[in-house]
């Protein structure tokens, strides 16, 4: 009876330190675009490689203005800066909240077709795709061009000076110049 109840305490034990490390892993809550991973951008430019929505990230560490963590499966280290004039309104600390999650792609992409899927995991924006997997697949749009997800134009930069407009009807794409 002991050897049973010490047996039952031990499996008790692992499930809830395997549910604690399940709660403290992080992953990215939509693609990022890099072409160095030392410095990518706050601002959401669309060129280069993609690491992916829900990709697990690992040695997170906020500093005044960056966010760095590293990519086990690729085994690079990203420094993603901060850049407030491009945000108005939005704190680093609530862009940073919303940047990262514990959810995995699986959870983050809950309840969308598999259409959708398939243009996320390609990093386009396609008609008829939800507001909720555009911003997986492009990240939210920089607040200094678009106040509020609510609105139904978004406004994305593909680089430095490229832009493009996402236009929704009835929550879902109508229109992309992607």
């Amino acid at each position: 009876m002991r050897a049973r109840a010490a047996s039952l305490a031990a499996i008790l034990a692992f499930a809830v330190s395997n549910a604690a490390s399940a709660a403290d892993r992080l992953y990215t809550a939509y693609n990022i675009w890099f072409e160095q991973p030392t410095k990518v951008y706050s601002t959401g430019y669309q060129k280069g490689n993609i690491l992916p929505a829900g990709s697990e990230v690992k040695d997170v560490n906020r500093s005044k203005g960056k966010l760095e963590f590293t990519d086990p499966k690729l085994d690079m280290r990203f420094s993603v800066e901060f850049v407030d004039k491009h945000h108005p309104g939005l704190k680093k600390e609530q862009w940073i909240d919303r940047f990262l999650t514990t959810r995995d792609f699986a959870a983050l992409s809950s309840g969308l077709t598999a259409a959708e899927i398939n243009a996320i995991k390609a990093g386009q924006i396609q008609p008829g795709m939800s507001k909720k997997a555009v911003i997986l697949a492009a990240g939210y749009p920089p607040e200094v061009a678009t106040a509020s997800t609510k609105l139904d134009t978004w406004k994305y930069w593909r680089h430095r000076f490229g832009s493009y407009v996402v236009q929704f009807s009835n929550g879902r794409v109508s229109k992309s110049e992607q």
